[in-house]
């Protein structure tokens, strides 16, 4: 099949399941109130926003945001890849775009393309091809990371695999580099799923070969992934750990259980549970189960290539299942880990994810069995018809979270047109307590104001808080409980628990109770 046709096709495919998914509207830049709904992706938009509004140095660095010290795209989630691309056209975009509608279609985009690269060389024809295609581009764990636009890069996995499954282009570092440097730019849970089969492919050429070079190239492959990371300040910080590293597991049981009674047409669900059901949902599908069986069944399964991905794979699986193993929604057993290995896992807090490389490898060895197969294009058609029904409740309910889209309300929670005039004469804004989740909806509305109208704030939502911004947050509140508020600033009182020297000053907008500057 032509190389255009093919594009043709895989295109149409995209857009198809991005309206299956999203609605068409939030692929408008102009479009944003369907994000600021107290969820990450709002915070996500900000970030970026927020990086594009400002001076964009030292790079990756967000100075409207914490401030004064700043925070990182890194730690907002907001896609460093995507602020080095749109950096050097800040001065001329408008502000108060959103950007992660159309990298959730990009993504998809890259998914399909790097599904199609890796099954086409074993489908006997193309209908056949498209099908397997879909199969492994449509899994269940892509649709459900929409609030966090990051981690729909999963093209990054399927595109390490199509490295890792042709030697010649495995051995050339330059692939390597580039996968890992641009999973560096996206997220640090993705870098490491792209770090394991890059880790394979490595252990197979120092065993197989006994050479010396595959480690000097791999000592620089590390080093600019480090320099990448360091520019972006996830070392030095400070960070404090959560403490919460297992609470986000994959259960023994994901591949089969949705772990949402409101995700699945056809197979049943163990109660809903956030852990299991959001971070570390696995879930193959109705039809991809099916493939998975029909390849086992039929003694085709693909597997000798991908043994050398089992040790990484074994070390992902152990971290992702966690201390408290889970079958059906109850725990088997219960490990106590030293606080010191608590820590140190912190930055996997969110551990189930880190399952997904095992999970599109089942998918990839399965489909290429079916392919084998005298009917494969009967059975893989089958299975896509069987995974539309069974997710069908699954993308209804995704997409009914951004239906705010069609709809022209920006501000849903703030409306008052006072809001405007108090942050322009605000020299920054401040909130609290700073407590992201008192009403994440209201600050995030509030920061867009703010960042649109390039004024500093001084709590934000990140995903990690260095040591010198959780000091001086510490600092401003005993201020504040002093009766004591910077000059020029605008506090939003987030509990609106006022102390008695700074009531006569507050004024209610909104519901919201404000010190105005």
């Amino acid at each position: 099949m032509k190389r255009l046709p093919v594009q043709i096709l895989l295109l149409t495919t995209a857009v198809l399941l991005y309206a299956a998914w999203m609605p068409l509207a939030t692929l408008d830049p102009r479009n944003v109130g369907w994000l600021l709904d107290g969820h990450d992706h709002g915070q996500s938009a900000i970030g970026l926003a927020a990086y594009l509004a400002g001076n964009g140095w030292p790079p990756f660095h967000i100075a409207l945001l914490s401030a004064p010290e700043g925070t990182s795209l890194l730690l907002t989630d907001s896609i460093p890849l995507l602020g080095l691309l749109l950096g050097p056209f800040a001065g001329v975009l408008p502000p108060g775009l959103q950007f992660v509608g159309p990298w959730l279609f990009g993504c998809l985009v890259l998914q399909l393309l790097f599904a199609w690269a890796l099954v086409r060389p074993h489908a006997p024809d193309a209908p056949t091809a498209w099908f397997g295609t879909v199969l492994l581009a449509a899994l269940p764990m892509l649709f459900n990371r929409y609030p966090h636009a990051s981690l729909c890069a999963q093209w990054l996995i399927l595109w390490a695999l199509w490295i890792y499954v042709e030697p010649r282009r495995a051995d050339r570092p330059w692939w390597w580099l580039a996968a890992l440097g641009v999973a560096a730019l996206v997220h640090s849970y993705l870098l490491l799923m792209v770090a394991s089969v890059w880790g394979a492919s490595l252990l197979r050429r120092l065993v197989e070969r006994r050479q010396v070079r595959p480690l000097i190239e791999a000592a620089g492959i590390i080093g600019v992934v480090t320099l990448l990371l360091a520019a972006q300040g996830v070392f030095g910080g400070g960070f404090g750990s959560t403490q919460t590293y297992g609470a986000f597991p994959m259960a023994l049981d994901a591949w089969w259980n949705p772990a949402n009674p409101t995700y699945s047409a056809l197979l049943p669900s163990s109660p809903q549970d956030h852990g299991r059901g959001f971070e570390g949902l696995n879930y193959l599908g109705a039809g991809m189960l099916l493939t998975v069986v029909i390849a086992i069944a039929t003694r085709r399964v693909a597997l000798r290539p991908l043994l050398w991905l089992v040790p990484g794979f074994a070390l992902l699986a152990l971290v992702a299942i966690g201390p408290q193993p889970l079958f059906w929604g109850q725990a088997i057993t219960t490990l106590h880990l030293p606080l010191w290995l608590t820590d140190a896992l912190d930055p996997v807090r969110a551990s189930g994810r880190l399952a997904w490389p095992i999970t599109y490898t089942i998918a990839y060895a399965a489909i290429v069995s079916v392919m084998a197969l005298s009917r494969a294009t009967l059975l893989l058609a089958a299975a896509v018809a069987l995974q539309a029904v069974d997710l069908t409740p699954m993308l209804a309910a995704i997409r009914a979270t951004a239906a705010r889209a069609n709809s022209d309300v920006v501000f849903a929670r703030t409306p008052d047109p006072r809001w405007a005039g108090l942050i322009a004469r605000a020299k920054q804004v401040d909130f609290t307590p700073a407590d992201a989740f008192i009403n994440l909806q209201v600050m995030e509305e509030i920061t867009w104001r703010a960042v649109a109208a390039r004024r500093p704030v001084g709590f934000t939502y990140t995903s990690r808080t260095s040591r010198a911004t959780r000091e001086r947050a510490a600092a401003e509140r005993a201020a504040f409980e002093r009766g004591i508020v910077p000059p020029g600033h605008l506090v939003i009182v987030q509990d609106g628990v006022l102390p008695a020297p700074l009531a006569p000053r507050a004024i209610r907008i909104d519901g919201v109770t404000v010190i105005a500057p």
